[in-house]
């Protein structure tokens, strides 16, 4: 531990601060003196540890604990060349990297887990049940096969015992095998994962550039669903971001239709979001309508973008984008 001053400047409240550090309570005393200090002599000239020249521009704890006189002579103006030795930080690095957990983020079938460290005389262990892991946990030795969605834990532990952080990931299974068939086309930049991001559950925040979110822009944004086979639908929705400021906006009219044939379809949800279009602040928002229960394989939706952005916006008269993370069908 250090109390560091700087070369050039004592603070003025001098003696308050002598009077804080001066008493050890193990009947030793450490003192400090600056008998000329004043409103001109701000700056010190040199210092003497118990008599002695004191180049240093720190003292220790033990220097506190130890007892003593560490005296200044102090000057109007600034003394460069006389602290010589500042203090050194450091930290010993004896702890293994954390592992590395490879696989994909969301698999349909299955996937293999690769977890991997760039120390080669390490032991590697696993969990996936939710404990942390440790030396009674699996050993990782060759990938692993999941065939359902997984949070994978790992520890790397060093030939001296010492153990990384813990690294996590979570591995998800598509909750359906359906197929999904963009008429819209996304900005390359927010791609949320692909078609398939629509429906694989993974939810976004209001981080718009967090990569579960689509961004369409200049456009509506229109997609069918394929159910791959006839199936009840009681309940539509989708879920949507405003952001405003970086010109993204609630849909102005959302709208569901369902096929028996992917040719003909009928609208059965037509739904009006209610967030104020002045409104600025980030925010997600589920839109989800109940239907009369009907069979269909097919669910087309479509999601009106806001347009011109209005002229009270910075960005007025360019094009809003409208941000869809996901559409739920029960």
């Amino acid at each position: 531990m250090f109390r560091r001053f700087k070369s050039l400047f004592v603070i003025k409240t001098f003696d308050t601060f002598c009077h804080r550090i001066g008493n050890n309570g193990n009947g030793k005393t450490f003192t400090l003196k600056a008998a000329n200090v004043s409103a001109e002599n701000i700056y010190i000239k040199s210092a003497k540890l118990n008599g002695k020249d004191y180049r240093k521009s720190f003292f220790t704890h033990s220097d506190i604990q130890n007892g003593g006189t560490l005296e200044f002579e102090m000057s109007p103006t600034p003394v460069k060349d006389w602290f010589t030795e500042s203090p050194v930080s450091k930290v010993e690095m004896d702890f293994p990297p954390v592992p590395t957990i490879e696989g994909k983020r969301v698999f349909e079938d299955k996937t293999d887990v690769v977890i991997s460290t760039p120390e080669k005389d390490v032991k590697v262990f696993y969990t996936m049940d939710g404990s942390v892991p440790d030396e009674k946990s699996a050993r990782y030795e060759k990938p692993l096969t999941i065939s359902k969605t997984e949070i994978v834990k790992a520890i790397a532990v060093n030939l001296n015992g010492a153990k990384s952080l813990v690294a996590e990931s979570k591995l998800n299974k598509m909750p359906n095998d359906w197929d999904v068939k963009l008429i819209s086309k996304y900005n390359r930049q927010y791609t949320g994962g692909g078609a398939k991001g629509l429906i694989d559950g993974l939810r976004g925040t209001t981080n718009f550039a967090s990569g579960e979110w689509q961004g369409y822009q200049d456009q509506d944004f229109i997609a069918v669903i394929d159910l791959k086979r006839e199936t009840e639908i009681k309940e539509l929705g989708g879920s949507f971001l405003q952001d405003a400021r970086p010109w993204i906006w609630m849909p102005t009219r959302i709208e569901f239709e369902t096929s028996m044939d992917g040719e003909n379809f009928t609208k059965v949800a037509d739904i009006e979001p209610d967030v104020d279009v002045k409104d600025m602040t980030p925010q997600t928002k589920d839109y989800v309508q109940k239907i009369t229960p009907t069979k269909a394989r097919y669910v087309r939706v479509k999601a009106t973008n806001l347009g011109k952005i209005p002229a009270w916006h910075p960005g007025a008269g360019f094009e809003a984008f409208i941000f869809v993370d996901e559409i739920f069908i029960k």
